[in-house]
């Protein structure tokens, strides 16, 4: 009896999702007429021009509104530029100064978003090592942590699963030798990625898909594997 409640109790774990992130009505309906728009013209080329301008413009509205975390964002990936890694630096920028309406009500980053992205710009700041391992995941956990408490963001949730696949792929490419590790973080952020991107374009609308404790785990045991690993071969 007790093997068999302990297997539905695994079995329902590696099924659970974590909490959906809300996001605001007016940014909700905002995306579903963007996504519809570009289905009801058939993903043509002028249908893209006209998503990407109207997904510009009001990015501009949205960083305008939240002028002390755009400039946040922006000191960042300036220092970032400086050390170095500039092709990922600007494409960091721009990814994360046109998602600040993801932030909410907020007018600032709060500190897990300022972990999140600063774990993203690792690879522009500093190089392979150990300790650059022990600091992406200490930055893992802590913003983890804080975000728990005091609430989650949508801009969390976009930035924080970049934030890993961009390090660890990073940081595997150069240092894991196992080739199936070596592939594995860059594996899973493109596959969670493509699918997530997939689903919003074909349904044409916003869709509050799962986001699975059981894949959390996977990634986490991959990162520290891979840090673990390098750490030991040194």
């Amino acid at each position: 009896m007790t093997s068999v409640t302990s297997g539905v109790l695994d079995g329902a774990m590696v099924a659970a999702v974590r909490p959906q992130i809300a996001r605001s009505d007016e940014s909700r309906k905002f995306v579903d007429d963007l996504l519809g728009d570009l289905s009801a013209r058939r993903f043509r080329p002028g249908a893209w021009v006209l998503f990407f301008g109207r997904s510009m413009v009001r990015s501009v509205d949205q960083a305008r509104a939240r002028p002390v975390a755009a400039a946040e964002l922006t000191a960042y990936h300036l220092l970032a530029w400086r050390f170095g890694g500039r092709r990922w630096t600007l494409v960091s920028w721009l990814l994360t100064i046109t998602h600040l309406g993801l932030l909410g009500e907020s007018r600032t980053m709060g500190w897990p978003n300022r972990l999140t992205v600063l774990r993203g710009l690792l690879p522009s700041f500093a190089r392979p090592s150990p300790w650059t391992a022990v600091a992406a995941l200490a930055s893992d956990f802590t913003d983890g942590r804080l975000a728990r408490r005091a609430g989650e963001t949508a801009f969390g949730a976009f930035a924080d699963p970049i934030a890993d696949g961009v390090f660890w792929s990073w940081y595997a490419l150069r240092r894991e030798r196992n080739r199936w590790l070596r592939w594995a973080p860059l594996a899973i952020f493109a596959v969670s990625t493509a699918a997530i991107a997939g689903a919003y374009f074909v349904s044409g609308r916003a869709i509050d898909y799962p986001r699975p404790i059981a894949l959390r785990y996977v990634s986490a045991a991959t990162q520290i594997a891979i840090a673990l690993r390098s750490a030991t071969s040194t």
